[in-house]
């Protein structure tokens, strides 16, 4: 299941307004393979300890993936199965990949959360010429639409098409993003469906709910 699909290179994006201090927030990625075999690992540490990232069972890391620094760091997870080599090794039980990207400590405001408010200005943003940049996998703007933008339970979500011509793998044109503060870090999660049509827009929504509870579980 899933092949040997991964991404494999990380670029940080460092376009967010100072005021909101999310400094490679985002990560733009080139297509790899999955190694040699090897034993999958469900969850690392980033932004030097600061926080633990894991995902639901049946997704590992991509050791080729991993980026980590004090002010943040970034980690891709696909099938353990495919990413070990080892076919008795658990299966995502969605076709997706899913990323993390931890950023600098968030400024909290309900309950030690980021405030409704707060989120709105960061959707604000990425509607913006710049914020529609870092977004593509191209890092031009032209390349994506935001199809939607809401917050639920503490997140924002962001329903991006995004066209962007870089020889990847086939990931679906129209994915989710989620931004939220998990561990008390800014932290920009992702949901990528491996072709069109292969999850619905509420399978996507389940799944990163699914991750986040993840994160915060390992904290």
């Amino acid at each position: 299941m899933f092949g040997r699909v991964s991404f494999s290179a990380f670029r940080p994006l460092t376009a967010l307004a100072a005021t909101l201090a999310i400094a490679g927030l985002l990560s733009g990625c080139v297509p790899g393979e999955f190694g040699t075999a090897q034993v999958a690992q469900a969850r690392t540490s980033l932004a030097n300890g600061a926080l633990t990232v894991a995902a639901p069972k049946g997704w590992c890391i991509d050791p080729k993936s991993l980026r980590n620094s004090g002010a943040g760091g970034f980690a891709l997870f696909g099938n353990c199965a495919a990413i070990s080599k080892n076919p008795d090794d658990a299966h995502a039980r969605l076709p997706a990949l899913l990323s993390v990207t931890v950023g600098p400590p968030a400024i909290e405001d309900e309950a030690g959360k980021l405030s409704k408010a707060r989120l709105q200005k960061i959707g604000e943003f990425f509607g913006s010429e710049i914020g529609r940049a870092a977004l593509a996998r191209s890092g031009e703007a032209s390349d994506v639409t935001i199809r939607k933008s809401e917050i639920t339970d503490d997140m924002l979500l962001l329903t991006i098409s995004d066209g962007s011509k870089t020889g990847g793998p086939p990931i679906a044109t129209t994915y989710l993003r989620g931004i939220t503060d998990l561990g008390g870090r800014i932290t920009a999660l992702a949901v990528m469906p491996l072709k069109d049509g292969a999850m619905s827009a509420d399978a996507q929504r389940g799944l990163m709910r699914d991750f986040a509870a993840a994160i915060r579980a390992a904290n």
